[in-house]
């Protein structure tokens, strides 16, 4: 015995090394091994990590109810009931979207019983540690929490924002968000709510004075009806404008044959006592959008129109009395439909009067450099909505004015990017078929022979004052065939273009201002997403969910909008939802605890404090080995060193 164990000792020690490496490759694999186990099936075919961010309360815990009281005693529990929502839209999410990385539940502070906290995909994160000031804890606003759900640690750049009562029915796939070649895809619904009864926003700025649009709410009609109530109005500028209106639609396209557009600039925005119309001050500003200059054109209109009007139109018809602000905004609907008018008359003031879609009810692909740019320009409105402790009339609807945002943000590009754009052969010098194709975009077609003559003339021009500016110096490479043979043009170079200020002005006005931000708008988004509100009617409620099992779309959404006065209905139909979900998904998704276990922690603070005092034992567990191991080591050295002493004695 004592033998084997001397031999095993020396066996040991002699092969020791290999041993901790042997060891050591082990356990590298095994964490390897589950990182990959972790890691979503279909998630090597995405090219860009895309997380998924949810919003989550739930309105029936005591400590959440007390907290709410102590700021609104009268607010109603039934707008923060939990039905278990989350719980199947996680399920729905690792069925149909197993490419997602990770999920993060925002919350108060709260923590779903049924959830796994040792899943490494799912993350609860508390506001406390988002929200960019501590006093504007604690909100119950959902438009206040979504503007700090970009600051969430190791958030991926493009995330998908999913409330909990969004559940998917169908394969989702990452291009039905995003596509390189046409960026976000978009689904939108239907236009924002009148400003005022028998006022939709179309209506607003369309060059015909309708007088209940009239008022501060609907911005002045976007100053249709100025020069009819203005008696010094300019009769003659009136017909022309509306002549110029009926001919135009589009300001932005509008372009006058046998001349190149002009740019003309007001830059100081300062219209005095000029009678002239808001319509009109746009049609003179085409580029102001890009510079954010447009915000000081309207504010100073509206301004103007406000002080100017205001008497008249106190006397003006009732009907001008009329408008929704003035209804009542207790339920949650009027909140949302006031803050989507308030935001509409946002954007106005920065990109001009236009009717535009609220998004479907689906989730919202959102970009954080975008993200920080939109906070940016509405940095004030911003920061009100986030200072709010419950939804407000003046919120700004967060993913509503991010998408118009996205959408109608611009970049203007240099006259040398311009011309570089049609030198298609890369010659630095425009060949006759390039200045074909210029023409050809900045003219009506058919090109009249009098345009072609018109640029003629304009290159001859510059081309001779170029001269006496530039030597001769410069050699350029002619490509063959690059001139037509009746051609009589001097070699057009990208110097000379942008030295000729009526055509780089041409190339300025038309082709500068671009689209900052791809998007798609998806013209069929009705196929691809269902809306139901929940109500205390039981009929209504079974015939809805049997239409969404009958045809489940990849996002469907089920507003609670039940009457807290039903009690006993909407316990019914409590269970029926629950019998609806767990019909399209009754398997327990990697995100929950076994049905028989439960969260111990219900709160964020405790879950910190355990892992806190884990950390504290694993320091000790691993401090205590560290130090056995140098015990061992250095036993092993003296050994080792004794070993050799009595070799070299014996020597």
């Amino acid at each position: 015995m004592r033998l084997g164990r001397k031999l095993s000792f020396r066996i040991l020690k002699k092969h020791k090394w290999k041993l901790i490496v042997a060891i050591f490759l082990i356990l590298t694999i095994n964490s390897l091994y589950r990182k990959i186990a972790f890691t979503p099936t279909h998630y090597a075919a995405v090219c860009e990590p895309i997380d998924v961010v949810y919003t989550w309360v739930n309105g029936s815990d005591p400590a959440f109810i007390s907290s709410i009281n102590k700021y609104d005693p009268n607010f109603d529990p039934a707008r923060f009931d939990d039905k278990n929502e989350l719980k199947f839209s996680l399920r729905s999410v690792e069925k149909f979207a197993p490419w997602v990385r990770n999920i993060y539940i925002v919350t108060n502070g709260q923590i779903p019983k049924w959830l796994d906290l040792t899943n490494e995909r799912v993350k609860i994160v508390p506001h406390e540690i988002l929200a960019p000031n501590s006093q504007w804890l604690p909100t119950f606003s959902s438009a206040a929490i979504e503007t700090f759900i970009h600051r969430i640690p190791n958030l991926s750049n493009r995330f998908l924002y999913l409330n909990d009562d969004i559940f998917l029915g169908s394969e989702l796939y990452p291009e039905d968000l995003y596509t390189d070649s046409e960026g976000v895809r978009i689904y939108q619904a239907w236009i924002v709510p009148d400003c005022a009864e028998d006022c939709p926003w179309t209506y607003i700025g369309d060059g015909a004075c309708d007088r209940h649009c009239n008022i501060e709410a609907c911005q002045y009609d976007g100053g249709d009806c100025s020069e009819e109530i203005n008696e010094n109005a300019d009769d003659n500028k009136s017909k022309e404008h509306l002549q110029f209106i009926n001919a135009n639609k589009k300001i932005s396209t509008n372009v006058e044959i046998k001349m190149f557009p002009k740019n003309n600039h007001l830059p100081h925005h300062n219209y005095g006592n000029h009678n002239i119309s808001f319509k009109n001050i746009l049609l003179q500003n085409k580029n102001l959008s890009e510079t954010g200059d447009l915000k000081l054109v309207v504010d100073d209109f509206n301004k103007k129109q406000q002080s100017k009007f205001h008497q008249k139109i106190q006397d003006k018809s009732v009907v001008q009395e009329k408008p929704i602000r003035n209804k009542s905004v207790n339920s949650s609907q009027d909140v949302y439909s006031q803050s989507l008018i308030k935001t509409n008359m946002l954007l106005n003031q920065w990109y001009g009067f236009r009717a535009r879609n609220v998004l479907a009810h689906v989730g919202f692909l959102l970009e954080k450099p975008v993200i920080e740019a939109m906070q940016a320009k509405f940095y004030k409105e911003i920061t009100a909505t986030a200072k709010s402790r419950f939804r407000s009339p003046n919120d700004l609807q967060y993913a509503f004015a991010y998408y118009s945002f996205l959408m109608e943000e611009t970049k203007k590009v240099t006259v040398r990017e311009i011309f570089n754009e049609f030198d298609t052969d890369h010659s630095m010098t425009w060949s006759d078929r390039e200045i074909r194709t210029f023409l050809a975009k900045i003219f009506q077609l058919p090109l009249d022979w009098s345009a072609v003559r018109f640029f003629e003339d304009v290159i001859h021009n510059c081309s001779l004052l170029h001269k006496s500016d530039v030597g001769n110096n410069i050699q350029y490479t002619t490509v063959m065939y690059e001139r037509y043979e009746d051609s009589n043009l001097p070699t057009v170079t990208r110097d000379l273009v942008e030295n000729c200020i009526p055509l780089a002005e041409a190339l300025d006005n038309n082709f500068a201002l671009r689209r900052k931000y791809k998007y798609h708008v998806n013209p069929k988004h009705y196929i691809h997403n269902n809306f139901m509100m929940l109500t205390s009617n039981l009929t209504d409620v079974v015939n809805a969910l049997d239409k969404i099992r009958r045809n489940p779309r990849k996002f469907n959404c089920i507003n609670d909008n039940l009457d807290s006065k039903s009690s006993e209905e909407n316990e019914l139909i409590r269970h029926l939802l629950e019998d609806f979900y767990l019909s399209l998904f009754p398997q327990r998704s990697q995100f929950e605890l076994l049905p028989k276990y439960r969260n111990r922690f219900e709160n964020w603070k405790d879950y910190l404090k355990w892992r806190r005092q884990q950390r504290a034992i694993l320091i000790v567990i691993y401090g205590l080995s560290f130090l056995i191991l140098v015990y061992l080591l250095r036993s092993i050295c003296i050994h080792k060193a004794k070993f050799v002493s009595r070799c070299i004695q014996k020597l």
